[in-house]
């Protein structure tokens, strides 16, 4: 995270063993200036820069800047000093691709680029585009973008395009939410439709009408110049093609899903069946599975092919006996439609509800 101005917190840091871990310190290239890039595997995690360069030093007026057309920006992070060296770690690692330069005062007193990763690294790729099925319904509301290494933030707009079968940009499509919708370790990003023109009956529907089409066809487009943490770019451009059918308006039905069960003393995976596309992201956490006793079963869910199904895998083998399957009532479909609720709903209409809770409870039982 860059910031326009920032506190430096000094710590000065005369002990052996720091010293000795200093001179360990790892090094691509240093600067004309002798400042160099310390690393942590793959990631520029500090500067290493020579104690001679400030001649006495006061580090209240060492500061640490991005360089970038117009303003240079200061770097949040903390100044650690020894005898002959300083070491600066900024908040987040260094991004691959830029240069960083060192000021004292007013003075520039070095440069120093962190380089592009080496051709034999993995390059940086869209693993999947959820869903995955190729035809989705007028009514569609997210996106999912799998990538293979962690991305950069608020960025998605100025790499995702939507196109129609004519090869046209479509504009105004997708909800430009800030800050961005990643998971953790920043891998996923979801993507949604502007809800304000799916939405029947709203003014953006009204004066812009549905981003999607019954009937008609479409492209997902991801630039090849959207760039990860890391600084590199991916490695080509990516795409989603897909065909537009009716809207969805009935919201999923637990009671018609499908159970294949396995057989008591096995480990084998019990199976759901859903019969239909249901949201990626929500699938990976709305199931467990409890034993007579109420006890939450460990072992590893795996999403099916489509997203219509899912399978758990138990750690231990499957006991003869009944169970429960309880899922959290926040699941969704492609449309938005949770099981308590229709996207569009109309919140004065009792009678588009189900009974609300927060789960539901699916029984099924393993035999011999």
């Amino acid at each position: 995270m860059h910031c326009k101005s920032f506190p430096i917190r000094l710590c000065t840091v005369h002990s052996l063993i720091f010293f000795g871990a200093l001179l360990l310190i790892s090094c691509s290239k240093k600067a004309e200036s002798g400042i160099s890039i310390r690393w942590e595997g793959d990631r520029a995690v500090g500067l290493v820069i020579p104690s001679s360069l400030l001649g006495n030093p006061d580090l209240t007026q060492l500061t640490i800047r991005l360089v970038q057309e117009g303003n240079s920006v200061p770097i949040l992070g903390d100044l650690q000093e020894t005898e002959e060296r300083i070491l600066f770690t900024p908040l987040i690692p260094f991004t691959r691709g830029e240069s960083y330069e060192v000021l004292y005062g007013d003075s520039v007193i070095g440069t120093v680029a962190i380089p592009q990763l080496a051709q034999g690294d993995a390059d940086l790729a869209v693993d999947e585009i959820y869903p995955t099925q190729d035809t989705l319904p007028e009514n569609q509301l997210k996106f999912f973008v799998k990538f293979s290494k962690p991305m950069r933030e608020g960025e998605s707009v100025s790499h995702l395009t939507l196109l129609n079968s004519d090869n046209d940009t479509l504009k105004g499509v997708f909800l430009d939410l800030q800050p961005e919708l990643w998971n953790e370790d920043q891998t996923i990003l979801t993507v949604w439709l502007d809800p304000g023109r799916i939405k029947r009956d709203l003014i953006p529907n009204l004066e812009m009408g549905a981003p999607l089409e019954d009937g008609k066809s479409y492209r997902l487009q991801i630039s090849d110049q959207w760039k990860g943490k890391n600084g590199e770019k991916l490695d080509q451009v990516y795409s989603k093609d897909f065909i537009v059918t009716k809207r969805d308006s009935i919201y999923p039905v637990p009671a018609s899903w499908v159970f294949d069960t396995p057989k008591a003393g096995t480990a084998d995976a019990v199976i759901l069946d859903f019969s239909e596309t249901l949201d990626y992201s929500l699938l990976n956490e709305v199931f467990k599975i409890l034993n007579k006793d109420g006890q939450k079963l460990l072992g590893n869910w795996t999403i099916g092919i489509e997203e219509k199904s899912i399978r758990f895998t138990p750690e231990t083998p499957w006991k003869k006996g009944k169970y429960i399957l309880e899922i959290e009532s926040r699941l969704e479909d492609l449309a938005g439609n949770n099981l308590n609720r229709l996207f569009e709903i109309d919140l004065l209409n009792q009678a588009q509800t189900t009974a609300a809770s927060d789960f539901k409870q699916l029984e099924f039982e393993v035999k011999e």
